[in-house]
């Protein structure tokens, strides 16, 4: 039990919700594993084959640990909001720089090996997927590559799913928001998302297409790629467990010539390979659908069981961790929209530790979305203190007492002795000219040795090659051939991971590193602006008029920010960026959308307090902006309007 009058964290709301749906989650995948034990298990009784308290049931705890391995890596590296990378390629570099590679491809990996074993156990006799294959009774047991192959298959498809995990970025929740209605009122509910039950009856058929493209490539490719490259390992590392688990094979076996593909165990791999991705990508699934529900319990906001929601909710807001940090500010979102009583309390809440309840929530707010105009500054121009550290005056340095006597101004390197024969002179000589070239070089280039190397060099150039050959080996036509090479390059598809385009340079400074915090910012801004113009009739204190002027101008001065960045001169594409077209500047989904939330918001603040604008201190030239902001189209009104 909390301790008496202690506002409870955030995470402690958080967390016990986050249970919940990982529970409504793992029964999806208990279901698909029951589904799994039920297709690959013995068919020869039709009672046992599905009941539940025999051999299916068995099979399908078994099954299900394949699938709760991948849980355990989701909840490891369960982030929101998108990567947020200038290129595939640095994505690459930054996962190489932590453990997430690693672990993704140890659990895909394990839970294949844990599926094999399972599916392998579970088969009829007939299917002749034993370790060892039982000879004439004159000879030895010898192994059997039937299951060899079954694993080495299921090991591949493991780090399929590997790469389809890290480049899909299974891990985000909450990835982009929708455009904001400018339509809407605060009083207006949103439209509420559908069940998860539903978004898993209609996402599933496209899921069942995918599995069943890619298990029918694994089923046709998966021998071809056995032969040419893993098979004598696979039988090697397999010959040697088989030895461990003490099976009575001979110390040394080579491989058949002809590997043992017959159509059954064609078709055994397809419908094995079907299951293990239905588990994997059917449990992905579910773990997104049910994780990224709104912060919401009985449909009350999830603070709404503490004894100061208000100041657990700020504690949300506050926290250093980002995910919950995001599902704070996502619950603000819903507060300011969907529950009036909510609203009423935290304008009431006067006397909450810190301060006003209002007064450190737009704090916040403001704090979030101020983040845009920090880092495009920071950007624009490099900090003084990173200036000061790199240019430090020798004048402010504090050292220590001398307690030595002075170095010696005079040379202290002993001269060499003179050279007692000719060749000693000789090397002498030489040493002293090369020594005075590589320190003086521009003395070096007037000496005659110089120049009559340079003339030599010169003369043979003319005599042995034609005017095209000269032409061709000059420097500006070696660097146009890299140039064009680079572009060619760049423009296909082995070039595309190393594109910095200008899309993702955008999101990565305007939306921070290493993922966007878009969404979270989206949530401030529609917090703050339902809010305010709610506060017209539910501040009985009148404290959030005083803020709005402050709210204006962070608005205001977010937007031209923004628009500077992506109209403006202050970022040009990248040389690697071969497509980028000047159409593109405005067609970077995140700022669009967030530039709509803003114009949104000034839009509705200007129609709830332009009225008496000069009562509550907004001065007149943020009044002209913000109308002139809000008067313009928003980006997907007008793509629609061309269409």
């Amino acid at each position: 039990m909390p301790a008496p009058n202690r506002t409870r964290l955030y995470r402690e709301f958080l967390t016990p919700a986050l249970h919940r749906r990982f529970t409504q989650a793992a029964g999806v995948s208990l279901l698909l594993s029951y589904i799994t034990a039920i297709v690959i298990g013995d068919k020869t009784s039709l009672i046992w084959a599905w009941f539940p308290l025999g051999r299916a049931g068995i099979r399908t705890l078994l099954l299900f640990l394949s699938p709760l391995l991948v849980f355990v890596l989701r909840v490891a590296q369960l982030h929101c909001g998108s990567r947020s990378t200038t290129s595939p390629f640095q994505t690459f570099r930054q996962y190489l720089q932590r453990r997430d590679i690693l672990e993704t491809s140890f659990c895909y990996a394990f839970s294949a090996v844990l599926f094999s074993e399972v599916y392998i156990w579970s088969v009829s006799k007939e299917a002749n997927l034993n370790w060892v294959v039982q000879g004439r009774s004159w000879e030895r047991q010898r192994l059997n590559e039937r299951p060899v192959y079954l694993r080495s298959l299921y090991l591949g498809l493991a780090l399929l799913q590997t790469g389809f995990h890290l480049w899909m970025d299974y891990d985000k929740i909450r990835g982009s928001v929708e455009p904001v209605d400018q339509a809407s009122t605060p009083q207006e509910s949103s439209q509420t998302p559908a069940n998860p039950v539903e978004q898993l009856k209609s996402r599933f058929p496209k899921l069942l297409q995918e599995i069943g493209i890619i298990s029918s490539f694994s089923a046709v490719i998966g021998p071809i790629v056995y032969s040419l490259t893993v098979r004598k390992t696979a039988w090697r590392i397999s010959h040697a467990c088989a030895r461990f688990l003490q099976w009575d094979i001979p110390s040394k076996a080579e491989l058949s010539i002809i590997p043992p593909y017959h159509i059954t165990l064609i078709i055994r791999s397809l419908i094995s390979c079907f299951s293990l991705l239905l588990l994997w990508r059917g449990s992905n699934l579910a773990f997104s659908v049910y994780v990224a529900q709104e912060p919401v319990k009985r449909d009350q906001p999830l603070t709404q069981d503490s004894s100061d929601p208000n100041g657990s909710l700020i504690n949300g807001l506050r926290s250093r961790k980002s995910l919950v940090r995001a599902f704070a500010f996502w619950e603000l979102a819903k507060i300011s929209q969907s529950f009036p009583q909510r609203r009423i309390s935290i304008f009431k809440d006067i006397d909450c530790p810190g301060g006003p309840a209002w007064s450190q929530i737009s704090s916040e707010c403001l704090k979030m979305i101020q983040g845009i105009h920090t880092r495009i500054s920071e950007y624009s121009s490099p900090s003084t203190q990173q200036q000061q550290q790199l240019f430090i005056n020798p004048d402010q340095l504090q050292s220590l007492p001398r307690i030595g006597i002075p170095p010696k101004e005079e040379a202290v390197v002993l001269q060499p002795p003179a050279p007692s024969s000719k060749r000693e002179l000789v090397e002498s000589k030489v040493g002293s000219f090369a020594k005075s070239v590589g320190n003086n070089p521009a003395s070096g280039n007037g000496s005659p040795v110089v120049q009559q190397s340079k003339y030599y060099l010169e003369q043979a150039r003319t005599k042995l090659l034609s005017p095209e050959q000269q032409q061709a080996v000059s420097p500006a036509h070696v660097q146009s051939t890299i140039n064009t090479y680079l572009t060619r390059f760049l423009r296909s598809g082995f070039g595309q991971p190393f594109r910095q385009t200008f899309a993702r340079r955008v999101r990565s400074i305007a939306f921070g590193q290493p993922f966007s915090e878009c969404v979270t910012i989206v949530d401030a801004i529609d917090a703050l602006t339902r809010m305010a113009t709610a506060s017209i009739q539910e501040d009985d204190y009148g404290k959030v008029a005083r803020d709005i002027p402050t709210i204006v101008q962070t608005f205001i001065t977010t937007h031209q920010s923004l628009e500077n960045l992506i109209v403006g001169t202050l970022l040009q594409p990248h040389w690697t960026d071969v497509e980028f077209q000047e159409s593109q500047r405005e067609e970077v989904q995140e700022v669009q959308v967030t530039l709509d939330a803003l114009r949104h918001g000034l839009a509705e603040l200007m129609n709830a307090f332009g009225a008496f604008a000069a009562e509550i201190g907004l001065e007149g030239k943020n009044v002209r902006a913000a109308e002139m902001i809000a008067g313009k189209k928003k980006k997907t009104e007008m793509i629609e309007g061309i269409e």
